[in-house]
């Protein structure tokens, strides 16, 4: 009987296990590449995401994830496949996570802040924005281009006489 017992238990076990796997669904997306450019498909292999794109930062997006456009832009979408925003490109690839928020950019040029989620918690706004370090990034709402060096020797950089720090809800605080 105790033998009956534990092939009962084990075979009702591996039952509910079996059940439970039938609910269970891989809603991730995976990046394919089709002709030199990128996109995505789900794991039926459906195209979630068109291959369209000459860069791919993401294999798999399980909350959101990132390529590159024939415009330079970084364009990040969720696992739904719905575009979110661009993210701040830099002369290497995309933005860092710096303390759990990334820069992220308009059409305009204003930068702003998201979550590593993919939630925008300060709307682009600013001229230029620095990562979050140490609670606060350092922002500005005027900005100007000079010119370093000669025309041919030199290189541009931006000046801006009107810095303020701000933490991730956005709150004007006091600087370092």
């Amino acid at each position: 009987m105790n033998t009956l017992n534990k092939l009962f238990c084990v075979s009702l076990f591996g039952f509910a296990l079996l059940l439970a796997s039938c609910g269970t669904t891989d809603n991730r997306l995976f990046a394919v590449k089709r002709n030199e450019l990128y996109g995505f498909v789900n794991a039926k292999g459906d195209t979630v995401i068109n291959c369209k794109y000459i860069s791919c930062y993401t294999d798999t997006i399980e909350r959101i994830g990132f390529v590159g456009n024939e415009k330079g832009q970084i364009e990040c979408f969720n696992k739904k496949g719905e575009f979110l925003f661009y993210v701040y490109n830099l002369d290497y690839g995309l933005d860092e996570i710096r303390e759990g928020y990334f820069r992220i950019i308009d059409e305009d040029g204003l930068i702003g802040y998201a979550d590593s989620l993919g939630n925008v918690v300060i709307k682009p706004q600013y001229k230029y924005a620095t990562s979050f370090e140490g609670g606060k990034a350092e922002v500005t709402d005027r900005l100007k281009k000079v010119t370093v060096g000669s025309e041919k020797d030199g290189y541009c950089t931006w000046e801006s006489h009107d810095w303020f720090f701000i933490t991730p809800d956005g709150k004007r605080v006091e600087s370092k």
